[in-house]
């Protein structure tokens, strides 16, 4: 996949180009680094562990990650484990986070496949 082509796939692509002073380059690198950033392990482990705080630690701070590079979907889910965890509403954590390994699975899937 051309970058061009991965950067249609996002919702408000020209907004997250010029967070980047318009520079695709630039972006580009940091979309490249985003698979090897550890805040998506960190949030997998809290929740395999039930440490719920760990939980919304590392979901808030994957979801700042995500908005800057324009990751809506995980963006978004992201924002829900957070809520979730802030509201006390657990059970609703189960069927976020398979939603947004799914979402990561897939950015990491382009993002490899960029040319």
């Amino acid at each position: 996949m051309t970058f061009q082509a991965f950067l249609q796939t996002l919702p408000d692509h020209e907004t997250v180009l010029q967070r980047f002073g318009g520079s695709e380059a630039l972006l580009l690198r940091f979309v490249r680094k985003f698979p090897g950033e550890p805040t998506f392990g960190q949030l997998k482990a809290a929740m395999e562990a039930g440490d719920w705080k760990g939980v919304e630690t590392a979901a808030h701070t994957l979801k700042g990650v995500a908005g800057n590079l324009g990751f809506q979907q995980l963006f978004s889910l992201s924002q829900q484990m957070v809520d979730a965890v802030r509201r006390g509403d657990l059970a609703l954590l189960p069927a976020l986070w398979q939603q947004a390994e799914a979402a990561y699975t897939v950015l990491c899937e382009q993002i490899a496949s960029l040319d």
